[in-house]
């Protein structure tokens, strides 16, 4: 349980990276593709970005379970945690005034290289908690299986359909978008490699196998009693 626990707050660490990653990159006017997305239907129906990112997530978690993928108590945990985060982070500056807006092109780069540094770093600690694959993830991995390209197309179609419905929503983008396009892969693999993780050898705990976990351990505690 103690080791269940960890990971637990291993997640939520990550989770506040990647919430404070996507301030960073809102006020650079670089958000990814998702975040565009995001801030596309939260000005449209009149939400916040991180409110539109959990109903988004929640959304895509339906479409995972009617395609059948592996779910985890990560899953669920990614689709509401980062908008809760992302909606904290943004409210903290915007009330204390610590990150101003980017002003030109030359102030937005730096602020898309810290955004994807923080994000890869949260995403390498959410990953490796090893609690259920994010929805997004899960949603790729579900198109791969059912048309004949390769995941890294799907992944790329899949976001590109997320910025064209963000843009067509009204959602805020600039040069740090697709520099966020291009460079949050290669950034997320060297993070990895830096702290020794091998993505390939990730394998995530159901929702089964956490049910049949906590059954045998209420038994155990029972039978201590």
């Amino acid at each position: 349980m103690k080791e269940r626990l960890l990971k637990i707050l291993r997640m939520m660490i990550g989770f506040a990276i990647i919430g404070c990653g996507t301030m960073i990159s809102k006020q650079g006017a670089c958000l990814n593709s998702w975040n565009v997305l995001n801030d596309g239907l939260s000005k449209t129906i009149g939400i916040t970005i991180g409110q539109a990112n959990t109903m988004i997530g929640i959304f895509i978690i339906l479409i995972d379970i009617l395609a059948k993928e592996k779910l985890g108590i990560g899953t669920v945990l990614n689709a509401t945690c980062i908008g809760m985060f992302s909606d904290l982070f943004i409210n903290l500056n915007n009330s204390l005034g610590l990150l101003p807006k980017a002003g030109s092109v030359w102030m937005q780069i730096p602020y898309c290289l810290l955004g994807i540094v923080c994000s890869s770093f949260g995403i390498y600690l959410y990953m490796s908690a090893q609690m259920g694959s994010g929805p997004r993830d899960s949603l790729t991995l579900a198109i791969t299986r059912r048309v004949p390209y390769q995941v890294g197309v799907c992944r790329m179609a899949l976001e590109a359909c997320a910025f064209v419905a963000g843009v067509l929503l009204g959602g805020e983008f600039g040069v740090g978008t697709f520099i966020a396009v291009f460079c949050g892969g290669p950034c997320m693999q060297q993070i990895c490699k830096l702290m020794h993780y091998d993505v390939k050898k990730t394998r995530n705990e159901s929702f089964g196998e956490t049910w049949a976990f906590l059954r045998r351990w209420a038994a155990e505690r029972r039978q201590k009693a």
